[in-house]
C-alpha cells in the first residue's frame, strides 16, 4: 500500500485561500451586525491570525492520521 502525506506548502496554500473567504465573511458580518466597519476590522484583525494558526495545526494533525485515507496504485498502460 502507498503511504501519500500532504506536504507543508499544500497546506499553506489550503490555509490562505480558506482565510481569504473566511475573512471577507468576518469582515461583513462584524459590519452588519455593528454598523460599523471598524469594528469588522477588528474582528478580521484577532480571527486572521488566531484562525490561521488553528487551521494549519488542524490540517497537519488530519494529515497524520491514517483514518478514511485509500492509496490508489496507478493502472499501467
Amino acid at each position: 500500500m502507498n503511504n501519500f502525506i500532504e506536504k507543508i506548502s499544500r497546506s499553506l496554500a489550503k490555509v490562505i485561500t480558506w482565510r481569504v473567504l473566511v475573512t471577507i465573511t468576518n469582515f461583513v458580518g462584524g459590519w452588519l451586525a455593528s454598523g460599523s466597519w471598524m469594528v469588522g476590522l477588528g474582528v478580521v484583525s484577532f480571527a486572521l491570525v488566531v484562525n490561521s494558526i488553528l487551521y494549519f495545526v488542524h490540517e497537519r494533525a488530519w494529515n497524520r492520521a491514517s483514518w478514511g485515507k485509500d492509496a490508489t496504485t496507478p493502472v499501467e498502460q
